[in-house]
């Protein structure tokens, strides 16, 4: 196969298996969203439960970014925390912030919180759809980790101080390890029925919240010994799909991270790429800082600091350390995508 003449699915497998290819693939997390005036006119006509549960307009909304930014793949766009309904817990999204009721705070509980399976969810009918409109461009799904959903389980909104997981986590550590068992199987059930019904090409566990559990044998005990257990549950049914991690906060947490079975570490912007190399044998993803998007005059110093003494040659997929914000500009997105392209004349 000729590394000049790749589809954009080859040149992220080989990327994944850290072959070398015409230049690194390209995506952005949350690139689907409310900084595209497109997106915006979508959101008009639709809630955003129907963006997550209706394939057609799920399938509509994540191929934005293939048409405005010609990105070089797609995440299907849905929200970490569908899985939780199926566990038994109402989830809401009024604006700002989704509301999850009613919250999970003690033993009492667990009875009406319980592990879910899937039959050929939504997300599986988008997954499919939206490659039946995209022929060689791979798709990703994707579900929060164990702990992170946890945490909005237990919180019940977006919360700064995270003081409820925190209370459980010391005072009734036996109900949060019984929480978090019963979420790795049902994001595992999520991920393989992305896999196997909707054929995604990979998928993505985001672990948004294991930053909380700030000492080193907290983080190991509640977060990342549930990433192992998920993706080794997802390795073992889909030995072949490649499997993406996500940690915000990954700069003290990366050679855990690596520890995982995932193929694909996504660190955040506090990570040099050239520091993570050194660190970790794995294929890495990352790291601009989304904040970089809201200035595009500023984009082409910010990859070329980003790539300082990195060999970007091989096993490295561009992205963003986390997601865009609604700030940032769609000029801006494109100017990074565009200096990624670039790198194949050099």
């Amino acid at each position: 196969m000729s590394i000049t003449a790749l589809s954009k699915k080859e040149r992220y497998l080989l990327t994944v298996a850290q072959k070398e290819t015409d230049r690194p693939p390209i995506w952005l997390m949350r690139q689907a969203g409310r900084y595209m005036p497109e997106y915006m006119a979508l959101k008009e006509k639709y809630t955003f439960r129907e963006f997550c549960l209706n394939p057609e307009v799920a399938a509509a909304a994540t191929l934005l970014p293939l048409q405005i930014l010609d990105i070089d793949i797609q995440i299907i766009f849905n929200d970490i925390l569908i899985p939780l309904e199926e566990m038994g817990l109402k989830v809401e999204f009024p604006g700002g912030g989704p509301q999850i009721s009613p919250p999970i705070r003690g033993a009492e509980d667990l009875d009406r919180f319980n592990v879910a399976t899937f039959s050929d969810p939504p997300v599986a009918h988008s997954i499919r759809l939206l490659k039946s409109k995209t022929g060689d461009t791979p798709v990703l799904g994707f579900c929060g980790a164990p702990f992170t959903l946890a945490t909005y389980a237990v919180e019940g909104k977006m919360s700064k101080s995270q003081h409820h997981i925190k209370e459980l986590r010391f005072g009734a550590p036996e109900v949060l390890h019984e929480m978090l068992e019963r979420i790795t199987q049902t994001a595992a059930n999520y991920l393989i029925s992305q896999i196997d019904e909707g054929h995604a090409d990979g998928v993505q566990i985001f672990e948004s919240w294991g930053g909380i559990l700030a000492l080193p044998h907290d983080y190991e005990e509640f977060a990342a010994s549930y990433q192992r257990k998920l993706i080794a549950i997802v390795k073992k049914a889909c030995p072949d799909t490649p499997i993406h991690l996500f940690v915000k906060g990954s700069n003290g947490v990366l050679e855990s991270m690596a520890e995982t079975g995932a193929q694909v570490l996504s660190i955040d912007w506090t990570t040099p790429l050239a520091d993570a190399r050194r660190r970790v044998s794995k294929t890495l993803q990352g790291n601009l800082d989304p904040i970089v998007l809201h200035t595009p005059d500023a984009i082409d110093a910010a990859v070329e600091h980003m790539l300082d003494e990195f060999d970007w040659k091989k096993g490295w997929i561009a992205n963003l350390g986390h997601g865009i914000l609604p700030q940032a500009k769609v000029e801006g997105a494109k100017r990074y995508v565009q200096a990624i392209q670039a790198l194949a004349a050099k």
